[in-house]
């Protein structure tokens, strides 16, 4: 059961390294796999201030990148690995309440819209905290009825919130990047 887990985690790291590669059009991307099965940043990947929050930053990412999919079941597994990272972290209650709420549901509408909280609860987490690279902050209007924000790795424009018809419905908002 143990190495199931490893595998499925492994294999949801690489499918979002594929996905942030694409997005930031790069050629290569070095893939290193630590004691800890992490990504090793290269110098366009965003880190933070503490080694936990930098890898609680990935696994939002992940979901991001799930929902933009429309797949339920990434949603779900990232949450939860997220939830996991958020622990280790011990600073980010509200964030870890969402995760924990999102890794419950199955539906992706209804993760969409828990989304939405948990980027608000990780504003705090990533504002002023970037020591290397850039986040993007979004906005779609159209989402969950009056607007909903997220953050990306890109300033390019891939909306977690709607289908692949409004796939770039959305503008940038903010960029944190360190100071």
């Amino acid at each position: 059961m143990k190495n199931l887990k490893s595998v499925v985690i492994i294999a949801l790291i690489m499918s979002v390294t594929n996905v942030i590669s694409a997005q930031h059009d790069h050629s290569k991307m070095n893939m290193k796999q630590d004691d800890h099965n992490m990504m090793n940043h290269d110098k366009s990947m965003v880190k933070l201030n503490d080694k936990n929050l930098t890898k609680a930053y990935m696994h939002y990412t992940m979901i991001n990148n799930a929902l933009i999919e429309a797949n339920a079941e990434k949603v779900q597994k990232a949450s939860k690995m997220l939830v996991g990272i958020l622990k280790k972290y011990g600073k980010a209650t509200d964030a870890q309440k969402v995760a924990e709420d999102m890794a419950s549901k199955s539906n992706i509408m209804d993760q969409r819209v828990i989304f939405s909280k948990l980027t608000t609860a990780f504003e705090p987490l990533l504002k002023d905290n970037v020591t290397e690279g850039e986040i993007y902050k979004n906005f779609c209007p159209m989402a969950n009825d009056g607007g909903s924000y997220w953050f990306s790795n890109s300033n390019k424009i891939a909306n977690p919130y709607m289908d692949k018809a409004m796939a770039s419905c959305g503008s940038l908002k903010e960029t944190f990047k360190s100071m």
